[in-house]
């Protein structure tokens, strides 16, 4: 008992000590004399430009953290690398170190939580763990909307670059046409897209970044058709034209699908949280009436048991409304 009171008194600690560290980065970055001094000079400095609703960032390495021994420590996690990444899909502006902060955060106000409201270390470990897991899902979210606004927007950026190429326009001006016409997102990706190629790095080498930074098979395709017709030859503006329509026949029937499993999801998201749900209700309310079937060595099979089957079928009926076309 007390090795597990000091183990979750340390998670409390680190959690604080990350939130605070969080919020004084957040405010010397932002809110100080500092910072304000600095933000109105570059202000000044860019005059109109500077008013201008993106900013284009001339490093090619992204930092992870705003500290440097935290940045060449995350550097060594794999895992930092892919946070980075999904941070970068979903157009966040906060870095690893700042989501891992908010991650502790809400760790220790989950554990907080579970503590007053129930006064077992059970309860208040499920809680905090769920806490944790809160920054994620949103990113996920977050993530998963900003590539789908970018799937919905591809057949007019197709459109865009036909009748820009039959206008006779070269492709990189081309690039930069498709980001000061088309809206946010896909007109940021686009945007850094033509600063690579007027840096130097080349058309190929730009829209090979813009593939691996947008996983979306739709835009990949848009980007090897553009290269292939590039070295090869060809009417693009004829092939970005069917594109277009390709991309719109797919995601009619891509809304087809979602509005008809619309229902069976729903109902499937349901079954699945209920037993969840239910559990942490009785886990505050009667914890004795729980803490039986726990205690039980037949009970623990049991919530194994139903634990792998609520998983399986989750992965089913994910499985049974994606599809793939």
């Amino acid at each position: 008992m007390n090795l597990l009171f000091f183990s979750f008194s340390l998670l409390i600690f680190i959690a604080t000590a990350f939130a605070v560290e969080a919020l004084w980065r957040w405010w010397f970055s932002t809110q100080s004399q500092a910072a304000r001094r600095f933000s109105e000079r570059i202000q000044a400095m860019g005059g109109a430009q500077s008013q201008s609703a993106y900013r284009v960032s001339l490093l090619k390495q992204r930092r992870l953290s705003d500290s440097h021994e935290v940045d060449q420590f995350l550097r060594k996690i794999p895992a930092a690398q892919t946070l980075d990444t999904q941070l970068q899909q979903a157009g966040s502006a906060i870095n690893v170190s700042r989501l891992l902060a908010y991650c502790g955060t809400a760790t220790g106000i989950g554990l907080l939580l579970g503590l007053a409201l129930s006064g077992n270390w059970l309860t208040a470990s499920a809680i905090a763990i769920s806490g944790a897991l809160i920054p994620f899902a949103l990113l996920n979210r977050q993530r998963n909307s900003r590539l789908q606004q970018i799937q919905q927007q591809l057949p007019e950026v197709a459109d865009l670059i036909a009748r820009s190429l039959r206008a006779g326009h070269a492709l990189p001006a081309t690039m930069q046409m498709v980001a000061e016409e088309m809206p946010e997102p896909i007109a940021g990706e686009f945007r850094q897209v033509a600063d690579e190629i007027n840096y130097g790095l080349g058309l190929q080498v730009a829209m090979q970044h813009l593939s691996q930074r947008i996983p979306i098979d739709d835009l990949r395709f848009l980007v090897v058709a553009v290269l292939i017709q590039r070295d090869t030859g060809g009417n693009l503006a004829e092939l970005m034209q069917n594109m277009s329509h390709l991309i719109r026949e797919r995601l009619k029937l891509l809304g087809q699908v979602s509005a008809l499993s619309a229902e069976g999801r729903l109902s499937g998201w349901i079954l699945f949280l209920m037993p969840v749900a239910m559990a942490l209700l009785l886990s505050i309310t009667n914890p004795d009436y729980l803490f039986r079937l726990i205690e039980d060595p037949l009970g623990r099979v049991a919530l194994g048991i139903a634990a792998v089957q609520m998983l399986l079928g989750g992965l089913w009926m994910r499985t049974i409304v994606q599809l793939r076309v």
